[in-house]
């Protein structure tokens, strides 16, 4: 189950293998997929790695779940050191970007924002982290998951949920290495840059037709969902492990007893990527089975192409003149593959 990826700057990629525990270095060149660490809770060790995220000096930012940790891993393959992702009581910091002073950016969770309507409210705060003095600043804030009812309402939850609304329209965004954030707004499906400067350029809104969610879309998120959170008490020492495959009563009983929204969302929250040349891409939102659609912006915030792929495909990451996708066999073995883009 490939969860993360990054492609080096000699065309070299890493993933992460979420089922199997594995930090893997690929070499299309040489055809050659070389192990990198083990699983534990050593220096050179993790557990339930997860998201990989480009770091200063060529280097990789691993977010070790298992080990509530972050692992530096250098160009030369090897995993050169880690520090705690919790800088403050309670906040997790799982960065989604890294800029070229290795400041870390990422969502701060709603439990610990500080506003009193956090919990309840659909938006969320963009944190930034400085490792070197530990400060902790907010950036901006942008449309997260949408909570359910059962939160907005302050009420504890009686049976198993998800805490969100499922296919509710979230924002997505990305940060360049000179610090400059790109937010793809979910309202009107528009791309805004926030200069380092504090300038905001609008780009135009690409709204489209809505398309209705149903039962087979909830079928497939919900066991997706399921499969790849973690469970506290599963892993080495009661701590987090993999999630048992779900049943089909457990998944019908999690779409009788949760919420959804009626229509899809534009494009994919967390299918947000910098591209090559300030290029901005964006997942949109397909039918099940069909083939992804990337749409790609400009530094303006202008649509300048758009890309489809082959079908049964799952974007995991854009390179430097190439797109990676997963494609899974009827043995639910999972392959990466690497398209050129001219």
């Amino acid at each position: 189950m490939i969860r993360g990826f990054r492609e080096l700057s000699d065309g070299r990629v890493l993933i992460t293998d979420w089922r199997e525990e594995r930090l893997v270095g690929i070499d299309f060149e040489a055809a050659t997929a070389t192990d990198i660490g083990r699983v534990g809770a050593g220096p050179r060790e993790y557990r339930l790695p997860d998201r990989l995220t480009p770091y200063p000096g060529d280097s990789t930012l691993l977010f070790d779940w298992g080990n509530s940790r972050l692992a530096i891993i250098g160009p030369d393959l090897a995993i050169h050191r880690t520090m705690p992702y919790q800088p403050k009581a309670r906040m997790r910091v799982n960065p989604r970007a890294v800029d070229d002073r290795g400041v870390l950016y990422f969502v701060i969770p709603r439990f610990a924002s500080g506003r009193p309507d956090a919990s309840s409210s659909a938006s969320v705060d963009i944190g930034r982290f400085d490792p070197e003095t530990g400060d902790v600043q907010v950036v901006t804030r942008i449309k997260g998951s949408t909570p359910p009812s059962w939160r907005k309402q302050n009420k504890p939850r009686l049976t198993p949920g998800i805490p969100m609304v499922m296919f509710a329209a979230q924002d997505g965004w990305a940060v360049s290495l000179d610090g400059r954030l790109a937010i793809v707004r979910s309202g009107d499906y528009h791309v805004e840059w926030r200069e380092t400067n504090g300038t905001i350029l609008h780009g135009s809104s690409y709204a489209y037709d809505g398309r209705p969610v149903t039962y087979e879309d909830k079928w497939a998120f919900v066991e997706r969902f399921l499969t790849g959170t973690p469970i506290s008490g599963r892993g080495p020492d009661g701590g987090l492990g993999h999630s048992p495959p779900p049943s089909r009563a457990e998944i019908e009983r999690m779409i009788e007893t949760n919420e959804f929204a009626d229509v899809h969302p534009y494009f994919v929250p967390a299918g947000v990527w910098l591209g090559p040349g300030d290029s901005l891409w964006v997942e949109r939102s397909v039918p099940l089975g069909a083939g992804p659609i990337l749409d790609v912006f400009d530094e303006r915030g202008r649509m300048v192409r758009q890309i489809a792929l082959p079908s049964e495909r799952r974007v995991v990451g854009i390179g430097n003149g190439a797109v990676y996708t997963v494609v899974k066999d009827e043995f639910d073995l999972e392959t990466l593959e690497r398209y050129i883009v001219p």
